[in-house]
This record gives C-alpha cells, structure tokens and sequence, in this order.
C-alpha cells in the first residue's frame, strides 16, 4: 500500500465536518470531536505553542547539562545506585515525540480507518523519513561536543533498528561504531515494553546524567499504575524535572492516555469517550 503523507490542514477540517455530522445523526449528545485526538495532532503538528514547549524543553536540558557534569556524583536514573564518579557520562532518550517527530503518521492514522495502525506505524518506519522535534539535534550535538554519550532507549521494536538509525543519522544524529546505542523493545528477550532493565544495562557502563521523554515510562517504571499512583509518583520525583528528567509535550499518545481509560484496551471508542468524561467527573470543581 502506497501512502502519502503531507498537507493536512484542509484534510482534517474535512475529516472534523464530516465526523461531526455523522454524530449528530447517530446520537443526541452534544457533539464531542469525531475524533478526539484531532486537536491534539493539530497542536503538535501545526502550533508555534508546540515549538516554543519543545525549545523550552531542549534549553532547559542544556543548562541542566552543564550542572550535571560538574557534579560526578549525580545520576539521573533510578536504577543506579553506588559510588558512580569514575562512570563515563550518559544521558538516554527516548525517541518517538523526543527526538524523532511522527505527526504525519498520526495525521494518517486519523483520516484512514480501514488500514491498522500497526501497518501504518511499520510503513512510516521503514522509510525513515521523520523530522526532527524542534531542539533536539541541537542538544544531542552539544551533549556529544561535551563528551556526553546519548543512548536510545524507544519501544520501537527491535526489527526497525535499521531504520531507526537511518532516520536518526539522517536528522544529524551521530551514532558510534563500536557500541550499540540504540535499545529497542525486543531487541533480547526480557527487553519488554518496560524501559526499566534496558536503563539498568546503561547504567552498569555509564553515569546517566539526565532522562529525556515524552512518556512517563521514559524515567519511572510507573507507567501502568492508574493516573493517580502515577501522578503521586510524578510528585515524589518533583525536584528531579526540569533538572535530571526532561519531559516534552506529547498529548497525541502515550501510557497517559491507557491509564486515563484504566487500560481497558478492548474498549470500543465509545466506550474510552465515556470512561475519559467519568475521570473528569471524578474530580471535584467546586461548583
């Protein structure tokens, strides 16, 4: 199957008329977004907001760099303990919203509904053909200058490497020959969706100076405990943002949005609609 991804302002205003018709023929209520990651994919796609975040993100890991080095006792990882100030320094990032910017597949995967999800993630891998986010080059290079070690740790699965790296090296990523430093899901078999034993084999090697991500599971193996453990966890962590963990903006997608549904994963998109107004209708608005 041939796909095409490019303009999409005028197909999404499409897709929303179109949407939006046909759930005022099919229900009484208020019409809600046809599609309700429309916005979400429209923001990150199209906003200066999403470029001025992502910049903040990456100017902010800059200047928490700098600091991190000087302290050789510092680690940004959970997973490592111990005297680590004769580690060579590291920092991991994800991939996916991080470094790498899959808005177009997002775009697809909204306006066509036959084709699985899956298949369509697959295509766009294998071409290797996504942008950078806004600042993140910039920063991989000036970690690299200060020889700073990046690696890589995506959920991508481990038959994409190939095409991961050329995507990676064709933004200005520099990958080394004699490590591997691209960790994907799968790539050994204990290596699951949980990033937490492919952090604990960086750290065996490395000082892991900084995490940066879009997705809690980035930095905490917290990622599928109900929104209120994960956000209690978020708050143990709070003077570790903005300074060892670096988040980027991301409401296309991510284990945020399992959790908002419970990870009911056989819910019917009607069904998430519902659980996500009860969630909000759990919270107390003082009215």
């Amino acid at each position: 199957m041939a796909v095409k991804f490019g303009t999409f302002t005028l197909a999404l205003a499409c897709a929303l008329s179109s949407g939006l018709a046909a759930a005022q023929e099919t229900t009484p209520e208020p019409p809600v977004a046809h599609e309700d990651r429309l916005n979400a994919i429209l923001w990150q796609m199209s906003s200066a907001e999403y470029e001025g975040a992502a910049r903040t993100a990456y100017l902010a890991a800059r200047l928490a760099l700098d600091d991190a080095l000087k302290d050789k006792t510092r680690t940004a990882a959970p997973e490592q303990t111990g005297d680590v100030s004769k580690l060579p320094p590291a920092i991991i990032m994800d991939i996916d919203e991080t470094v790498l910017d899959n808005g177009p597949v997002q775009v697809h995967m909204l306006l066509d509904a036959k084709t699985r999800p899956g298949e369509l993630m697959s295509h766009w891998f294998d071409r290797a053909v996504a942008k950078p986010t806004p600042g993140a080059v910039e920063f991989i290079q000036y970690a690299q200058s200060k020889g700073v070690m990046i690696f890589f740790i995506s959920n991508r699965n481990a038959d994409k490497e190939a095409a991961t790296r050329r995507n990676l090296e064709a933004v200005g990523v520099k990958l080394p020959a004699d490590i591997d430093t691209v960790l994907l899901e799968k790539e050994r078999p204990e290596w699951q969706r949980d990033k937490g034993l492919r952090r604990a084999e960086v750290v065996k090697t490395h000082r892991v100076l900084m995490l940066v991500g879009d997705d809690f599971g980035d930095f905490v193996s917290a990622w599928n405990k109900p929104s209120p453990e994960r956000r209690a966890v978020a708050a143990e962590h709070s003077a570790r943002w903005g300074r060892d963990w670096i988040m980027l903006p991301n409401p296309m997608y991510g284990s945020w949005e399992n959790a908002a549904i419970n990870f009911n994963f056989r819910a019917t998109p009607a069904e998430r609609l519902r659980i996500k107004r009860d969630t909000l209708k759990a919270f107390d608005s003082g009215e």
